[in-house]
């Protein structure tokens, strides 16, 4: 399969590169050691803590950059087709508010941009982070609300009535209260009953759309997860995966040696999830 993006630098030499600069990281924290034995002589000891701060900072957005290179790049164009990646790109505040997932926070971010199609199923995936933060008193409060990955992809021969899925964990959820009430979902799976909550105003549609296959592979995903969603109207299935704390195209900053099998790894293993979630879609019965 082919990539559209150019890979800035080859696998190896990011590789390289961003075992130095980890090195790199590694002597700078020392100098801070260093740098605080010298606040003795306060204007020396601050000069050397502001640079080795600034040192610090540069090198680990250096190696955010050199990661992406070294093992995102190549594999997304080994394992999809028509590849755009944009580190620094997202969602929309708007478009992720469209894909009622969770509930919209007053700050948003989102990066790691993917857009591809993998057996002509075309999808964008996305890093996201919604938060709720309380200006009210001078603590500045604020709660999580989502803080993970959100996918979209796109078929265009199936055609369904919105049907919405969270796991029992999924706290901010962007359905109603009406929604909820009216429109709950009894699946003939009681322990899948037990650990999602399923909604549709067609029940037939939730019937046909979550096949025991489904069920099976959304089962091994709320166990990897820390809460899922999904919500899927006509043509369009989006899924959210909470995982707080933890980016995966992004570089673990530790200092010492790269573990390059693990990191190649986490990686494919994250698109081996988007593959079998798109072979897993396919497959379901719908209407249209």
């Amino acid at each position: 399969m082919n990539g559209t993006n150019t890979t800035v630098r080859s696998s190896n030499e990011a590789i390289t590169q961003l075992q130095a600069k980890r090195d790199a990281v590694g002597k700078t924290m020392l100098f801070l050691v260093f740098g605080a034995f010298l606040l003795m002589i306060p204007p020396v000891g601050i000069v050397v803590l502001l640079y080795g701060a600034y040192r610090v900072s540069k090198l680990r957005k250096e190696m955010k950059d050199l990661y992406k290179d070294a093992f995102v790049r190549e594999p997304l164009a080994n394992n999809f087709d028509n590849v755009v990646y944009e580190p620094s790109g997202g969602f929309t505040k708007e478009g992720v508010e469209s894909f009622r997932l969770c509930e919209m926070g007053n700050r948003f971010g989102s990066e790691d941009y993917i857009r591809a199609s993998y057996k002509g199923v075309g999808f964008e995936v996305a890093e996201v982070a919604v938060t709720e933060v309380d200006t009210s008193d001078d603590r500045n409060h604020s709660e999580t609300y989502f803080q993970g990955r959100m996918m979209v992809f796109n078929f265009p021969d199936k055609l369904v009535n919105e049907v919405s899925l969270y796991s029992r964990k999924f706290k901010h959820r962007a359905i109603t209260r009406r929604e909820a009430k009216d429109y709950k979902v009894e699946l003939e799976s009681m322990q899948f009953n037990e650990e999602f909550d399923v909604y549709s105003p067609v029940q037939q549609d939730a019937f046909y759309l979550i096949t025991p296959h489904f069920m099976e592979r959304l089962h091994i995903l709320a166990g990897k997860y820390e809460s899922i969603a999904m919500n899927v109207v006509g043509n369009r299935v989006v899924l959210g995966f909470n995982e707080p704390n933890v980016n995966v195209f992004d570089a673990n900053i530790d200092v010492g040696k790269l573990d390059i099998e693990k990191e190649m790894a986490k990686v494919q293993g994250e698109i081996d999830d988007i593959k079998v979630l798109i072979a897993v879609i396919l497959n379901l019965k719908t209407y249209g």
